[in-house]
């Protein structure tokens, strides 16, 4: 046989080669047949270099690559393996009112901070496996928020993850920080965090467009404590179901029921944090006006949650009714109560998004982009919520109290928001700050303003 019907049968059988293989399996597979051809003289390397560059540039066009309002996406050709990456800014200005007179020398911070800063990875392999890692540099440290892998390839609606993930536990803990209606969560996450944050574990989930069912067993976050004593542990179980849901028209009913247990640690820490109920008024305000302390002799706490939600068109109720059950050693067990409702009105028409699978609303896509030059403004929002907590009860003071908060939200486009709110605190009883003369604390108010840049 002379040497162009070899380098012929060659160039067939390598063409062939890369036909029988898939896309991520020929670039090995056609790549190593090349190199043995060349190291056999059946063809020369000019030719061995020409058929691997020309297999590269038809791989490089079969692989999908978007940069959009999701972030950066790639995905192969066969759709089997994919990443995005992506991630968030939260910048944030915020400053209080009405409490000049608070005794012991509280002085609330006012200022600014990078309140997120997040960088993700996430995507598939092998078509039954996702990923996500993400990040957070805010407050010039680096912690870790999302670092799992989820199975989903059962015969059936299920999902298996495993890793640093968020309980099975409460809508508005679900609910991302980039889609939320306010800048900080309700007085229900004093029972809520840190109790059924992030944390290691197992967790199963079931869902349908109109449902979703999940529950885990979890250790302590990632953060460790200390290394001579045993961690807590809890569990998690939440499902929701939507009997009306109509995306088109924007009309939805949600109902929620959670569950929620969790033991401390050795060293009566609660998923590595102090075993306390607690909030802040803003995040770097260091003012807690409801604050148990850490809790001496806690043993666990088990927390039932209620959830009620509501859309028509443009206007949203979300609303949850929580309630903790606290186990001390050698005292009465101490039951401690929160709840907040919350309405939401678009101006521009637009209706919240909301993904029937994990049972928790999106957040809101505008119309029309804002631009200038073409005279559109984005969408406008206003949201008020109405929310109160009582820490309160036999041995435990941490103060009982109302508030009420209004918000307006300009959406600019899918990945830009900006935040205004105004909160008052008030009625406040038996809380851990009081004014100078020794009365309650009464009519706190805080300002904050937030940039949201969100892919």
């Amino acid at each position: 046989m002379n040497k162009k019907l070899c380098n012929a049968a060659a160039s067939a059988l390598v063409g062939l080669s890369f036909s029988f293989f898939s896309t991520n399996a020929a670039a090995d597979a056609a790549s190593e047949l090349v190199r043995k051809l060349v190291a056999k003289d059946i063809l020369t390397e000019e030719e061995g270099n020409l058929l691997l560059q020309s297999r590269a540039q038809e791989i490089a066009e079969a692989t999908h690559i978007e940069v959009g309002k999701k972030g950066l996406k790639v995905k192969s050709a066969d759709g089997d393996f994919s990443m995005q990456f992506g991630g968030r800014l939260h910048a944030d200005v915020f400053g209080h009112s009405s409490d000049g007179d608070l005794a012991g020398g509280v002085d609330p911070v006012d200022g600014t901070e990078i309140r997120r800063g997040r960088i993700y990875l996430k995507g598939k392999a092998y078509d039954d496996f996702k990923y996500m890692i993400e990040a957070d540099f805010a407050g010039n440290k680096t912690s870790v928020k999302d670092l799992f892998l989820s199975y989903t390839g059962f015969n059936g609606p299920l999902e298996l993850t495993v890793g640093n993930q968020k309980h099975a536990m409460s809508m508005e803990v679900q609910e991302s920080s980039n889609d939320i209606m306010f800048t900080e969560r309700s007085l229900v996450t004093a029972l809520t965090v840190p109790y059924f944050d992030r944390a290691i574990g197992l967790n199963l989930k079931g869902s349908g467009d109109d449902w979703s069912l999940q529950s885990g067993i979890y250790g302590d976050t990632v953060s460790s404590g200390n290394k001579n004593n045993d961690e807590g542990h809890g569990f998690g179980i939440r499902g929701t179901f939507a009997p009306v849901m109509n995306a088109e028209n924007g009309h939805l009913l949600h109902l929620g029921l959670n569950y929620g247990y969790r033991s401390l640690s050795d060293d009566n820490l609660a998923n590595t944090k102090s075993a306390a109920f607690a909030y802040e008024t803003t995040n770097a305000s260091e003012l807690k006006l409801f604050n148990t302390g850490a809790i001496g002799g806690l043993n666990d706490v088990q927390t039932g949650i209620i959830e009620l939600a509501a859309m028509f068109g443009p206007l949203s109720f979300q609303s949850e009714y929580a309630k903790t059950k606290a186990d001390l050693d050698g005292a009465a067990d101490v039951d401690l109560t929160a709840f907040y409702g919350q309405i939401g009105y678009t101006l521009t028409g637009e209706s919240r998004r909301y993904k029937g699978s994990d049972g928790e609303f999106k957040r809101l896509t505008p119309k029309q982009n804002f631009s200038l030059s073409q005279g559109t403004w984005g969408a406008w929002e206003l949201a008020t919520r109405y929310d109160q907590v009582d820490l309160n009860d036999s041995s435990i003071l941490g103060g009982k109290g109302k508030r009420y908060t209004l918000a307006v939200n300009w959406y600019l486009n899918p990945n830009v928001r900006l935040m205004a709110d105004w909160t008052r605190t008030f009625d406040l009883t038996n809380g851990p700050i009081v004014k100078t003369n020794g009365s309650d604390v009464d009519n706190i108010d805080a300002f904050t303003l937030r940039g949201q840049w969100a892919f």
